[in-house]
């Protein structure tokens, strides 16, 4: 009976239900369907959760960054944001709903919650304020067309999200009454290809990390310090990424490239990867390795870029 079902799960799982169902073949239901379908929910749930809790002192009429001006990797979840919008409106258009929801939760858990989301974490807790301003305006905006996006299935949850959202003037009171977004044409071969690339290299070393963490050499991915052993094209194209970024990427402390091969092989090609328990001693604030704790008199304890920040 759905009473029954919405007394477990509430209605937004019925709906849910629906749009997830393949209406060309036979439509199953049943107790174990409901329940993968509500981590399902709760992992979209969880992915606005994630992106409120994070903007929560965010004035998108003051705070906004021009998008010139943000991070590569903001730039990057903005435009899988716009392919989210262009492959929902598609299924929306041809009453493909079942693709719709496939599309909105493979967002939520491959292009968010495993990877832009995970790497942001710093710049969100521990960064300047002009970092912090970056990946808030992407979460943002990020947050307001998929609130938008997930509004004709869950209509309760969408609503209930859009009611914490920062308005902009001219945002309705009810995200019932907004324009569905519209998706941008922007075509970009040369920055997909890099992304691509880089997401492929993190991949790997992934696999790494999990193996140095079985092995015991490392607890969490910041304690470790990764050598990436490069073939001359791949030195060059990770080269041009700040060290800094580059180890953000990885969720690591640091990252040293070398010229030549070692190191586990890799599915990337021209790509080695070793990873050690990264040197020096950990920060309480952001909790990166780094020879520099302790440099700023007054902050013993913490690296020299949090120590500025927190004098900032």
């Amino acid at each position: 009976e759905p009473s029954e079902i919405i007394k477990v799960y509430g209605a937004d799982i019925i709906r849910l239900w629906v749009a997830s169902s393949d209406y060309t073949v036979d439509v199953r239901a049943g107790k174990n369907i409901f329940k993968q379908l509500s981590e399902a929910y709760r992992k979209m749930r969880n992915t606005a959760r994630f992106m409120l809790g994070n903007i929560g002192d965010f004035n998108p009429a003051t705070d906004m960054v021009a998008e010139d001006q943000l991070f590569e990797i903001d730039r990057w979840a903005l435009k899988s944001c716009n392919s989210l919008t262009a492959n929902v409106r598609a299924a929306y258009d041809n009453y493909d709903f079942s693709r719709a929801y496939h599309a909105i939760y493979n967002f939520c858990v491959i292009d968010m919650s495993n990877f832009y989301m995970d790497v942001i974490k710093d710049r969100l807790y521990c960064a300047d304020e002009h970092a912090r301003r970056c990946a808030q305006t992407a979460l943002y905006r990020i947050l307001v067309d998929f609130t938008k996006l997930v509004a004709p299935i869950l209509c309760f949850t969408a609503q209930e999200i859009w009611s914490y959202i920062p308005k902009l003037e001219g945002m309705q009171e009810y995200v019932c009454w907004e324009r569905m977004p519209e998706a941008k044409s922007d075509e970009d071969a040369a920055f997909d290809a890099k992304w691509a690339k880089i997401i492929a290299v993190r991949d790997d070393v992934k696999k790494v990390l999990e193996q140095a963490r079985a092995d015991k050499t490392i607890g969490s991915s910041l304690e470790a310090a990764v050598t990436l052993y490069c073939s001359d094209e791949m030195y060059d194209f990770l080269n041009a990424i700040p060290m800094d970024e580059l180890a953000d990427l990885m969720i690591v402390s640091h990252v040293e490239l070398v010229k030549g091969e070692g190191g586990s092989a890799s599915a990337v090609e021209g790509l080695g990867v070793a990873a050690a328990h990264a040197t020096g001693e950990k920060c309480e604030r952001c909790w990166k390795y780094s020879a520099d704790i302790g440099t700023h008199a007054a902050h013993p304890t913490l690296c020299a870029r949090c120590a500025s920040v927190v004098e900032a």
